[in-house]
């Protein structure tokens, strides 16, 4: 269930409070990361405007054993609905080599999650992946909602 709150208004300089909606994605990867970050960037940037992109984090692999995963936070414009963005993020991972269901479960070339809209207010998307403690080290220079 989306969950929704009020961004802090020191934000609105941070992330631009535009017209258009936009939608807070986290890229990661356990497969020749830093490469794959970049061409994922480069492909989100030629189909949606990218307004922000955060520093790279490494985190622990779950399970445990497999290969530390790179991390990234980035934000597009993007009016889709959820429902429309997802199947677009997934031919994104797909055209990077991603296979589901993968073949190598520990391995993943890249993983592109919708976390949440922003608009006047945050809706959660992604509820597990947004309490993720790797998605907390991408999203430390975003002002973000409480809760």
């Amino acid at each position: 269930m989306a969950q929704h709150a009020t961004p802090p208004s020191s934000s609105v300089s941070t992330v631009s409070a535009a017209a258009r909606a936009q939608v807070l994605l986290l890229l990661g990867s356990n497969v020749e990361a830093e490469g794959q970050l970049e061409r994922a960037l480069r492909e989100l940037a030629r189909q949606f405007p990218l307004v922000w992109t955060s520093a790279r984090c490494w985190s622990e692999a779950v399970p445990q054993g497999a290969p530390p995963y790179l991390n990234q936070a980035a934000i597009i414009e993007c009016e889709l609905p959820r429902e429309a963005l997802k199947p677009r993020l997934r031919e994104i991972e797909a055209a990077l080599g991603r296979i589901r269901p993968a073949p190598e479960p520990s391995l993943c070339p890249i993983d592109i999650d919708a976390l949440a809209r922003i608009e006047r207010e945050w809706t959660i998307w992604d509820e597990k992946a947004w309490r993720a403690p790797y998605t907390s080290a991408v999203l430390a220079g975003l002002p973000l909602p409480a809760g």
